[in-house]
């Protein structure tokens, strides 16, 4: 798990315990070290939110890691599930597009991102509405990848 992904959990308040451990084995796995994140990424079931949490902060202060602000880790957040659209099965794209519109239901600013909230009522219309105007699952697969696409292309 990526580092920006684990504090947009932690700022949403929907951080596991096993998110830091697997936070922690991504770190070990991109040459990361330090006496505390080699304990939490060995830590196994049954977790203690506490302790997980107490080893993460030490982490944070060996490795002089600081805490991203909320809008970086969201638009990181943001290009990862974009990215996730384009390689995944496209089964998944209107549920990772939700998601996106999640993600950018909460950002103050929403710059050139506000096409997901035309997308969300679509995907609302589809699933749930009359649909009338005879959305066809394909035509809504398409307009999630273009507008995926254009996300990865302002990386």
């Amino acid at each position: 798990m990526d580092t920006p992904i684990l504090f947009y959990k932690i700022y949403q308040g929907d951080v596991a315990p096993f998110d830091y451990v697997n936070w922690a084995l991504s770190m070990l796995k991109n040459n990361n070290d330090s006496f505390s994140l080699n304990i939490l990424s060995s830590l196994r079931e049954p977790l203690n939110i506490f302790e997980v949490e107490d080893y993460f902060r030490r982490v944070l202060r060996e490795l002089n890691l600081q805490k991203p602000l909320f809008e970086e880790c969201a638009d990181y957040y943001i290009l990862q599930l974009a990215k996730s659209i384009l390689h995944e099965d496209e089964n998944n794209a209107i549920d990772l597009a939700y998601k996106i519109y999640e993600v950018v239901r909460e950002l103050d600013t929403s710059e050139g991102l506000e096409e997901w909230y035309n997308i969300s009522e679509m995907i609302d219309e589809f699933r749930y509405g009359d649909n009338i105007s005879h959305l066809t699952k394909v035509a809504l697969i398409v307009t999630i990848v273009k507008e995926a696409k254009k996300v990865i292309k302002q990386e």
